[in-house]
């Protein structure tokens, strides 16, 4: 029989208020990402994705390299050995060049959001 601390119909109605803004706002800035030129001809929208994907490709070779640069001490010599089927050494080059892309491309997108308004 008591009554609850907080009305939740209330409750109910500030979320869908909250969550209609929400969705305002992500519709702002995706028109305002479409429309702001970064480099090159490339929208604010195509570097974010692009900044996406050189992360996922970083980390696929960080966790190749890493995985391929496991060193095991051996005690006798029936024991397996391993072996990388990789060039570690290659692998990390090529890693730390898209680190270095990933970075730059981050510090172009963040300088421009600095510069660029939402728009409406």
């Amino acid at each position: 029989g008591d009554a609850p601390a907080e009305d939740p119909a209330a409750l109910l109605a500030e979320h869908e208020r909250l969550a209609a803004e929400f969705v305002q706002m992500v519709q702002r800035i995706n028109r305002t990402n479409s429309a702001t030129p970064l480099r090159d001809g490339l929208t604010l929208a195509d570097a974010l994705a692009v900044r996406d994907g050189l992360a996922l490709r970083v980390d696929a070779l960080r966790n190749l390299a890493q995985a391929a640069a496991i060193t095991q001490d051996r005690f006798t010599k029936s024991e397996v050995k391993f072996r990388s089927t990789v060039d570690v050494a290659a692998l990390q080059q090529q890693l730390n060049q898209l680190a270095v892309e990933h970075r730059d491309l981050d510090a172009q997108i963040q300088g421009m959001n600095w510069q660029t308004d939402l728009l409406a």
